[in-house]
C-alpha cells in the first residue's frame, strides 16, 4: 500500500463527517421550517376504534367517534391549542373529482377540542376521505387519509 492509498484512507472519514456537519449548518431556516406542515398518520385512521391519530413534531391530532342519539359523532383533540381547524370529507378515496364536504365546527374554550356540528340528516359514516386542516403558533398543518367509520 502506497502513501497516496494511506493518506485517502486516513482523510474520507475526515471529509464525510465534515460534509455532514457543514450541510446540516448551511441548511436555511425556511427549508427546515417546510416539514412541520405535513401530519403522519400513524396506523389506519379508525375514528370509532380511537385508532385514527396524526403526527408532526410540534402537534398531535386524534379522531374519535361514537354514537350519540342514533347519530354517529366526530371530534378532533389536539395536544396543543390550534386555531382555524377545517375538516372536509368525500364520499370516494380514489376519484379526485369527488367534491369535499366542509363541516362547520365546534371548539372547546381552550381550542384543543375540535367537534363537527351535523345536521340530524347527515350520516358521516358514507365517507370514506378526510382531509383537516389548521394553524399552529402561525404555520398552517395539513392532513389527509382514507377513514373508515
Amino acid at each position: 500500500m502506497n502513501r497516496h492509498l494511506k493518506t485517502a484512507f486516513f482523510i474520507a472519514p475526515l471529509l464525510a463527517i465534515a460534509g455532514y456537519i457543514g450541510a446540516g449548518y448551511f441548511i436555511s431556516s425556511k427549508q427546515a421550517d417546510e416539514t412541520y406542515g405535513q401530519l403522519q398518520l400513524a396506523g389506519s385512521c379508525l375514528p370509532t376504534e380511537n385508532a385514527c391519530v396524526f403526527i408532526s413534531p410540534a402537534v398531535e391530532l386524534k379522531l374519535i367517534s361514537n354514537e350519540q342519539q342514533g347519530q354517529q359523532q366526530l371530534a378532533l383533540i389536539t395536544t396543543q391549542p390550534v386555531k382555524h381547524l377545517t375538516l372536509g370529507m368525500a364520499e370516494a378515496f380514489t376519484d379526485n373529482k369527488q367534491p369535499f364536504r366542509q363541516f362547520q365546527m365546534m371548539k372547546s374554550d381552550d381550542n384543543k377540542y375540535w367537534q363537527i356540528k351535523l345536521q340530524p340528516n347527515d350520516i358521516i359514516a358514507k365517507y370514506k376521505h378526510i382531509r383537516i386542516a389548521f394553524s399552529y403558533q402561525g404555520k398552517g398543518y395539513f392532513a389527509e387519509s382514507e377513514v373508515r367509520f
